[in-house]
């Protein structure tokens, strides 16, 4: 193959030239002129350049008048990732200009990695002007694949394929405008649009029109969310999604993200005006919520982080289905690290929407400063552990309470040659409380601007000695582990107002925690010794076991916590956890807990899966008991609860997935259940959902939903 190195001077069309440019031509036999001004190329041509690499089997090129003509096979590989093909191109030498007959482009797929898929464009006549410019006659886009029909021999026609009587594409806008347009079917016309555009296929994020959804419920009737997305810079943009229904006022949403070099802001907006009718009749009230989150580094080892999360009353986020939790809460939060040490100082403000609590009773905690100091964690050596809270609680109605707390730990960790470790510990827990309107359940009055105090040491021995085993298919360790912690009866002080461990749930994870409750307003005051074993097998191609479990053993009873506590009596329940993965596609997870008279279950929170090529199924159940308070009342029912996910695809582009989550007592109590089908190919998608959810909402009774979802790839695409 001949070569050749062409010296040219290049005028580009932005203004300023570039000398001296050198591009590389390759060629299987090359015919000059007597100047050696034209060149023709015949034969395996190949044209070098840093921005582009041009394939043909005939390329003409006049170095005066800067211009280049390639026919028969021509390949342009470009820099950005595109592809064209063509039988003939007339152009500039740097491509920025040029007429292009019967072309083909291919163009990388963003939502494929390693750009397997390619968005596919061809067109009888491509015009370009500069780089920045293209009109193409008689085009036809598609992100289908095209597939090849060994039976008629020719390609069939894509299942989805747009065709225009004129595209433009300007790179600067970067935007494509169709005119003329007909949307078809397997090669059938379905729809027609005289005019509309789309971002270029050659940029992540562009301004415009995103897939809408329409959806049909009891509140709303028939519905649709219409998403537009609008790009305001590099770092940052918004979404507006207005939701348009038939029996409601439409309702304004906002999302507005943005990136900063130090962190990121996330807020969302919605708002409404409507006559509420629930209990009284609320003439145009004005609804709605806000949601924003964002976090700032300030330094290596500090940041700040603020949520604010509010709405306009309890049913709101539950109706318009903006995400609801029964509290919502607002906070800031300033952090650091040094080395092994940890600061916190940080406000909070909550919102409980459940119907059965007072916002006046709310707390709000307005500061609360924390310390955690902590050596390094050495064998055979002296650790400390500095432990410091200091918080104000306000109410409007209720106790207030400014606390300061302090936990000292001291640790000696033993390490032996056979990896046995015995670790003794010693731990001054020590706090100062001041109370306004407390209402003190040890005398029955209230108390106003009084003092308390609170402290008591404690001791605890630790002993873990694991025992290992290896083989060529399994690698075995099997833990003992036994803790002593001695127990101080200032330790559940029922003086001071208990703000921080209102719940209480005995598992595993808890068992050698020296204090089981959470929090530091109460701990465990009864001596006690806890112990259990740890096992597990790692098998080769991720096959694990992992069983845990133990037991504790109280000196003397408990006193206040409840009767089904699971460790109100001397012994405790037996708790464990479970986990097995025999391969990638079972999946067993339990955490329980026995009840040590007659080893029956007590309590159990399970997670179950199951995959195979075609279908995927998910269990779950929580199972406890009801919470009983020393009087005999139950405080929180028993629970058994259910749920179910199976999927199962249908072909190759087809699925189904239903659901469900009931509770099963003396009957089955449904949550919710609900079915969808969804097609999703390489571009086009479709979704049909339908759920029925059993709600308490006034407003929003129990109601069959329904949702229809499409999805263009490229050019309006949607969450199916």
């Amino acid at each position: 193959m001949a070569n050749i190195l062409i010296t040219l001077f290049l005028f580009f069309s932005f203004g300023f030239a570039i000398s001296d440019e050198q591009i590389e031509i390759n060629a299987d036999q090359f015919t000059y002129d007597k100047d050696n001004t034209r060149i023709f190329a015949t034969g395996n041509v190949e044209i070098l350049d840093e921005k582009f690499k041009l394939y043909a089997d005939k390329v003409f090129l006049n170095n005066s008048s800067k211009v280049l003509s390639a026919q028969d096979n021509v390949k342009i590989f470009n820099s950005d990732g595109t592809i064209l093909k063509t039988e003939k191109i007339v152009a500039d030498q740097s491509l920025h200009n040029a007429i292009i007959n019967n072309n083909f482009l291919y163009i990388p797929n963003n939502n494929y990695e390693y750009n397997e898929k390619f968005l596919k464009l061809a067109s009888k006549r491509v015009e370009r002007r500069s780089r920045y410019w293209e009109k193409l006659d008689n085009a036809v886009f598609t992100a289908c694949d095209i597939c090849y029909n060994k039976k008629t021999k020719q390609f069939e026609e894509p299942l989805i394929q747009f065709k225009a009587k004129k595209v433009v594409h300007d790179k600067k806008r970067m935007d494509v405008t169709y005119y003329d347009t007909f949307v078809e079917f397997k090669g059938k016309s379905f729809f027609y649009l005289p005019y509309f555009s789309m971002a270029s296929p050659l940029v992540k994020r562009k301004s415009g029109f995103l897939a809408p959804n329409f959806f049909q419920s009891h509140y709303f009737g028939f519905g649709s969310d219409l998403p537009y997305y609008f790009v305001i810079d590099d770092h940052q943009d918004i979404t507006l999604k207005p939701k348009f229904s038939m029996k409601k006022n439409p309702v304004f949403f906002l999302e507005h993200r943005k990136i900063f070099e130090n962190g990121e802001i996330n807020t969302e907006f919605s708002g409404t005006i409507e006559n509420q009718e629930i209990n009284q009749l609320k003439t145009d009230k004005k609804r709605g919520h806000i949601k924003s989150k964002g976090s700032f580094d300030i330094s290596k080892n500090s940041y700040i982080d603020f949520e604010v999360h509010r709405t306009t009353d309890r049913n709101y986020l539950n109706t318009y289905k903006y995400g609801y939790s029964d509290t919502l809460q607002s906070n800031v939060k300033l952090r650091g690290f040094r080395k092994n040490n940890y600061y916190s100082l940080e406000s909070h403000i909550f919102q409980d929407l459940r119907k059965d609590f007072s916002q006046k009773e709310v707390p709000k905690i307005l500061p609360r400063l924390v310390l955690d100091l902590n050596s390094k964690e050495t064998f055979n050596k002296l650790n400390y552990e500095t432990n410091v809270e200091v918080l104000n609680i306000l109410r409007s109605e209720g106790v207030d309470n400014k606390k300061f707390f302090f936990n000292q730990n001291i640790k000696f960790p033993l390490l032996f040659n056979d990896g046995t470790i015995l670790e003794f510990g010693g731990h001054i827990n020590a706090g100062l409380y001041h109370l306004d309107n407390f209402d003190n359940p040890v005398t029955g009055h209230y108390e106003n601007n009084t003092f308390r105090t609170n402290f008591f040491p404690q001791f605890t021995v630790e002993l873990t000695k694991p025992y290992f085993k290896n083989t060529n298919l399994y690698s075995t360790i099997l833990t003992p582990k036994v803790l002593f912690v001695s127990g101080h009866k200032n330790a559940y002080n029922r003086k001071i107002p208990n703000e921080d461990n209102l719940n209480f749930d005995f598992d595993i994870s808890d068992l050698f925690n020296r204090n089981r409750l959470s929090g530091n307003d109460r701990h465990d005051d009864n001596s006690r010794i806890d112990y259990g074993f740890s096992f597990l097998k790692n098998g080769k191609d991720s096959k694990q076991t992992v069983i845990e479990i133990g037991q504790s053993f109280h000196l003397e009873k408990q006193k206040y916590l409840p009767i089904k506590s699971g460790i109100n009596d001397k012994l405790s329940n037996i708790v464990g956890l479970l986990a097995f993965n025999p391969s990638n596609l079972i999946s067993l997870n339990s955490f329980f807990s026995i009840e040590k008279d007659n080893f029956s279950l007590e309590k159990a929170y399970t997670n179950f899966s199951l995959q195979t090529k075609s279908s995927e199924f998910s269990f779950k159940n929580i199972y406890a008991p009801p919470v009983i308070n020393n009087d005999g009342t139950s405080e929180i029912e028993r629970k058994n609860q259910f749920s179910l996910d199976y999927t199962q695809k249908l072909s190759e582009f087809w699925n189904f997935t239903t659901s469900t989550t009931f509770d099963k007592k003396n009957k089955i109590k449904f949550h919710n259940y609900g079915l969808k089908l969804r097609y999703e190919d390489e571009c086009l998608g479709l979704s049909f959902a339908w759920n029925r959810k059993y709600t308490y909402n006034p407003e929003d009774p129990t109601s069959n939903d329904f949702t229809f979802l499409f999805s263009f790839k490229e050019i309006m695409e949607n969450d199916l």
